[in-house]
């Protein structure tokens, strides 16, 4: 069942963060305007704000605000669109917050009576508007969004939003949003971001094959731009055509029906969601990182101070460790003036830049070898030593880039830069001692930049002025962060090697601010971070006064209003302000399309036509006719025909400045900017915090982000609360007898398997062993028994040599490879998790075979006073892995040990109770806070002939060699063996991390038979105190309860005193005659001992997650101690549904042992989540659907299909999914 939670809390508040005293909210919207009620759940249980987006399909809006308003009992978001269904008076009341879109809020604003009003806005006007229509907050959607976007990008939006005196609201930032930029945008002034299609592939959210394939393989490229919508483009997909179509008319073309069907709305993110579906599964590990990230990004870039200005006898980076290093100083501020076309050409005024501070560039464009070194010798003298550098094209000419390098060397600058370059481009320079940086547009190109040892890049996102990248800065640079941070992880000491220049939309404190939050794990880590300006740098009086621009230049520039992208081509288009040539270019094209020209030809005239027309804007100068010299135009000329390439940011500055004031604004200014918006958030760091520390997260296991979360609150409140919690089980790995893995485990109850054979010759000989008279216990009067199956295991996956293994008893080499299987099945194999935080409880006993012969060889000698030669040859002999590999305590340690696992381990044993004296031991360490997560299991491999003799002993062995619990004819147990772990959580904190819950341990009680006549006998009052306090605990009522688990050995006087037990609690209790399914898996797989409540743990868990009341074997005539007509109990002898719901259906399991050892404990289903749509994950047949369209095509799906059939570990189920997909 889920968690309870106060409905009335605050917006986006539940169980898991009532504390929350900062505001910086994360919303998590369903993607594509599909309801997805189990998403919004998800979120909201993370501490975020889940949004229901309702779409425009009534029936199923309505079905998911019910489902959602039954898993989540707080607030939360809708979000309504044009054409939306369901009406007003039809929301819940814990729909507190209402999304919608600007273009469609004067029809849906009805929805927004007495909830908060969020609008999405994609420019400053629909702000204005949202805030006259009395919006409560404003969600910039930038370009890069998917969906309907506008002209500006979320980095430069936000911006431009947040600097507006008029907006008073909070701004949340939508488009390009992940765990880096998350906390720029946050830095930067927002109240909070937008998750969309970032939790597309979440557990939580399910998507048509074909779109979720496409947004797995998607690197941000892949999208354009119709109508003002932004949606995924591929070669093979219909032409979407959105131009001129009403909101609600363009809701309908948009979707994520399938590929074909609708054009899918995703945005330059839409890479994201496999990489943080990958990395977190669930919408709550990835609400918790973007959380983390806030705090962890602030905290790293106050203590590394990244853009703060910097000694001016030393380069921070000290930028190259090349042979011939120059010994110039490195710049006062950590700020590059990018090389411009057609302006960064004048000495005068890189020496400006220089001289306050920066570093300046030059820009050689297409200049001539002769020109470059003239230009070059220029700026040497004029700078005495200060640092600048060159620009180079790196797809220019190779004659004239030649030339233009071999005057580079020549000269000599400290540094240079390489637009559209490669590494072996930069090779020549660095080896001269020349610094060199490489433009970097996509995660791809670094990713082998890297490889090929490049270590100094630009990313420059497509706010820039001039030739744009296909990226804007927010997506480029999340990607390229995380991508620099896994290598540094992978090749430790490289990031003293980087240097790392971010461009695109930097130009005021504000954004500097937004960049060393980004950045600040990066500069932590050592690496040079610096940011790259250049149409800032327009506005400075040096760029006019140092001839680098005209007057009408800078003026166009303060008065321009928007900027826009002309393309004369697929991939190459050219950001400028929007003048009167910009509209004679579109004119231009328009002729040139109704004209019938060919695309390659178009392309030429169009790229033709833009030659020239920049030197006019920059300079006022034009080439004469026939290629003559430069000639003088007029200012009206220059307005109407030149091509003023300005980035977006221009529109968000309206005054000229100094060159040492833009400086200061974008260091020292970020820095105090940066702190003051620290300390608005509560972002403490400790004084004596480590740089390194301060960062880890950002690649390791999310801790604590400084920020104070909801999830963080939750999980200290949990960790000390002194009150039992509710126990989640969210993964189960295991092998018994004919079960290899869980889902053939679950598989076999539910069809009823007999698991149970003849004991196999390679344990023991029924030969020798074997009397079905004994009554000695010399002999077994039983040869059956359950064996587990042979289980592959990797020992160099988990860094054990293969000579060893003859060492270790198998118990703990099976003990790690299911909870490893277990830890899998939960979803953290690769998801992060505080490993320091989770501990290993495993129920086990002494006694192995392996044990058993190291004795046997050490005490021959004390018989026969030597070890017999023909016995010698048969014992194991000690080595150094002997006595860790017999310790039953090492089961535990060896877990913990490979998996790097933290917390406290150890075994503890109650005979056949062991497992469940584990599973109380595991809720008491998450319950008393000494652990966030619990690997909780048994191993039993104790099927020897030792073990049978002992049984035979004291006369428990069934003679039929079944357990026939609770039947009449029951006369012992069938031995079994089997190992088994589940993986615990607080339920909280399972909810809030959106773990998949399988069932819900509400309690676990323990208790002794006291003095009795034995210690093997069991005894009704020892057992019924257990269930007793069982159920108090647990706060059921067990009359409540649908299903018990019994211990039901199928013994003569254990199933007696066990039915006794259990009838008087359940008839006191007021159980109905025949309301409780009794029954054991032991009369399945045997008795597996030690493993034993685990088999039951199992087995109950998943009949309470799919609602299937599995049956009971060989149970024919019930016991005599049963009366049907009164009993609460009824006997199942096949799988049958369990028509309660979830929340409704309750379970109690037993284990006893020796000694008069008793446990209970009492499980719940969980209604917060979707039941699964089948009650089994491996089915006994599958439909293999082989399509073609022709018989040699469905021939060739046949072969495939043989193919994937050879291949080893392959399942039917996988092979029929496989087949099922479009090719």
């Amino acid at each position: 069942m889920a968690a309870e939670v106060d409905p009335g809390g605050a917006f986006g508040t539940g169980a898991a963060d009532r504390s929350r005293a900062l505001e910086a909210e994360i919303l998590g919207v369903g993607p594509f305007g599909r309801p997805a009620p189990h998403l919004a759940a998800a979120v909201c249980r993370a501490g975020g704000l889940g949004v229901l987006d309702l779409g425009t399909d009534r029936a199923a809006a309505l079905a998911a605000l019910a489902d959602l308003t039954r898993w989540w009992r707080g607030a939360f978001g809708v979000r309504v669109q044009a054409g939306c269904g369901v009406r007003p008076d039809e929301l819940p009341d814990q729909a507190r917050t209402v999304l919608l879109d600007a273009v469609s809020a004067e029809e849906t604003i009805g929805y927004t009576r007495g909830r908060r009003l969020l609008v999405e806005v994609v420019d400053a006007a629909e702000a204005s508007a949202a805030r006259a229509a009395g919006a409560d907050g404003l969600i910039a959607r930038g370009c890069e969004a998917g969906g309907r976007i506008g002209e500006l990008t979320t980095f430069v939006l936000l911006q431009r939003l947040l600097g507006d005196p008029g907006t008073t609201l909070p701004v949340f930032a939508a488009g390009g949003i992940g765990p880096h930029t998350a906390a720029a945008a946050v830095a930067g002034g927002a109240a909070g971001v937008v998750l969309d299609v970032q939790l597309a592939l979440v557990r939580e959210c399910e998507l048509p094959c074909d779109v979720a394939d496409a947004l797995r393989a998607m690197d941000g490229s892949e999208t354009r731009v119709t109508g003002g919508h932004r949606i995924f483009a591929r070669p093979d997909l219909p032409d979407f055509d959105l131009t001129g179509l009403a909101p609600a008319e363009a809701n309908t073309r948009l979707g994520a029906s399938g590929l074909h069907v609708k054009a899918l709305p995703v945005g330059q993110d839409g890479f994201l969601a496999a990489a943080l579906a990958h990395r977190y599964r669930t919408a709550g590990g990835v609400v918790q990182a973007v959380r983390e990230h806030l705090g962890t990004h602030l905290r790293a870039a106050l203590t590394a101070r990244p853009l703060a200005p910097r000694d001016d006898t030393s380069d921070a980076s000290d930028v190259s460790d090349a042979p011939g290093e120059s010994g110039v100083a490195g710049p006062v501020y950590p700020v590059v003036q990018g090389p411009m076309t057609r302006v960064s050409d004048r000495s005068a005024f890189a020496a400006a830049v220089a001289q306050d501070g920066g570093l300046p560039f030059l820009a050689l464009a297409l200049m001539g070898g002769d020109e470059v070194r003239d230009l070059l010798a220029e700026t040497a003298d004029r700078l005495a030593g200060r640092p600048w550098g060159v620009g180079v094209l790196g797809f220019a000419p190779p004659e004239l880039r030649e030339a233009q390098i071999e005057a580079v060397l020549a000269a000599r600058p400290p540094y240079a830069l390489i637009a559209g370059g490669r590494p072996a481009q930069a090779a020549p320079l660095e080896d001269a001692g020349i610094a060199t940086y490489l433009h970097v547009p996509s995660p791809g190109l670094l990713e082998r930049f890297l490889g090929e040892g490049a270590r100094r890049f630009v990313f420059e996102g497509l706010e820039c002025g001039g030739h744009v990248g296909p990226r804007a800065s927010f997506p480029l640079w999340e990607a390229q962060v995380q991508r620099l941070t896994d290598f540094t992880d992978r090749h430790p000491g490289t990031a003293a090697e980087m240097s790392v220049l971010f461009a695109g939309g930097v130009h005021d404190e504000r954004s500097g601010a937004m960049v060393a939050a980004l950045a600040g794990p990066l500069a932590a880590r050592g690496v040079d971070v610096r940011v790259l300006m250049g149409t800032a740098y327009l506005f400075t009086h040096e760029a006019v006064a140092a001839g680098a621009i005209m007057p009408g230049f800078q003026q166009a520039a303060l008065e321009c209003a928007g900027t826009t992208l002309l393309e004369t081509s697929p991939g190459h288009a050219t950001r400028c302000a929007r003048t009167p040539y910009v509209d004679a270019f579109e004119q231009a094209r328009r002729g040139l399309e109704a004209a019938g020209t060919s695309r390659r030809r178009m392309w030429e005239q169009l790229e033709e036509l833009n030659l020239g027309r920049l030197r006019i804007a920059a300079k006022g100068l034009r080439r004469g006719r026939g290629g003559g010299p430069l000639e003088p135009v007029g200012a009206g000329e220059q307005a109407r025909e030149g091509m003023y390439m300005l980035g977006q940011v221009a529109a968000l500055r309206s005054a000229t400045t100094s060159v040492t004031a833009l400086h200061e604004q974008v260091t020292a200014g970020a820095q105090r900017f940066l702190e003051a918006r620290a300390a608005e958030l509560g972002v403490v760091v400790p004084a004596d915090a480590a740089i390194g520390a301060a960062t880890s997260a950002t690649s390791a296991t999310p801790t604590t982000s400084g920020l104070t979360s909801g999830s963080e609150a939750s999980g200290r409140r949990s960790a000390s609360a002194p009150a039992p919690a509710d126990v989640a089980i969210i993964g189960i790995g295991c092998v018994f007898p004919q079960a290899g893995d869980a889902d053939e485990y679950w598989a076999n109850i539910v069809r009823g398997v007999d698991s149970v054979t003849e004991v196999p010759a390679s344990r023991w000989d029924p030969a020798v062993f074997y009397d079905p008279a004994s009554r000695t216990g010399e002999k077994s009067p039983s040869k059956w028994g359950g064996f587990v199956p042979d289980v592959p295991f990797d020992a160099f996956a988990y860094g054990i040599p293969p000579n060893s293994l003859g060492s270790i008893e198998p118990t703990q080499l099976l003990a790690l490879e299911v909870a490893a299987r277990a830890l899998r099945d939960a979803g953290y194999d690769e998801r992060p998790f505080d490993r320091s935080r989770t501990a290993v409880v495993f129920g086990s006993e002494a006694g192995t075979e392996l044990g058993t012969a190291y004795s046997v060889r050490a005490l021959l000698p004390k018989y026969f006073g030597e070890v017999p030669p023909g016995v010698d040859g048969q014992l194991p002999r000690l080595t150094e892995d002997s006595a860790p590999g017999v310790l039953t305590n090492v089961i535990a340690g060896r877990i913990a040990n490979r998996l790097d696992l933290g917390g406290a381990n150890y075994t503890v044993d109650a005979a056949c109770a062991a497992s469940l004296a584990a599973l109380d031991a595991a809720c008491k360490e998450l319950v008393t806070g000494a652990a966030d997560m619990v690997l909780c299991g048994g191993a039993d491999l104790h099927n020897g002939i030792y073990d049978y003799l002992l049984f035979s002993s004291v006369h428990a062995l069934s003679r039929q060699g079944r357990c026939a619990t609770f039947d009449a004819s029951a006369d012992g147990i069938a031995l079994g063996e089997g190992v088994a772990c589940v993986v615990l959580k607080r339920l909280a904190d399972a909810e809030r991390d959106g773990d998949r819950v399988y069932a819900v341990v509400k309690a676990v009680a323990g208790s002794s038979d006291g003095r009795s006549l034995g210690l093997t006998a069991p005894r009704v009052q020892g057992q019924r105190l257990a269930l007793e306090r069982a159920y108090e605990r647990a706060g059921v009522h067990p009359s409540r309860v649908g299903l018990v688990e019994a211990h039901g050995t199928g013994t003569e006087v254990g199933d007696r005193t066990e039915l006794a037990t259990l009838t008087e609690t359940f008839t006191e209790a007021g159980a109905a005659p025949g309301s409780v399914t009794l029954g054991s898996v032991k009369s399945q797989i045997g008795h597996t001992k030690c493993a034993a409540g685990l088999a039951g743990l199992i087995k109950t868990a998943y009949a309470l997650h799919t609602g299937v009341l599995p049956g009971t074997l060989h149970l024919t005539e019930p016991n005599k101690a049963w009366d049907g007509t009164s009993s609460p109990f009824a006997f199942g002898r096949a799988a049958r549904p369990w028509a309660a719901a979830p929340g409704e259906r309750f379970a109690g399991l037993s284990g006893f042992g020796f000694g008069g050892s008793n446990f209970h404990a009492v499980l719940a289903g969980y209604d917060g989540a979707p039941e699964p749509v089948s009650g089994l994950a491996a089915w006994p047949a599958e439909l293999l659907l082989v399509r073609g369209a022709d018989r040699d095509a469905a021939r060739t799906a046949l072969d495939r299909l043989a193919a994937l059939a050879d291949v080893p570990g392959a399942r039917l189920r996988d092979l029929a999914r496989t087949l099922a997909e479009p090719n």
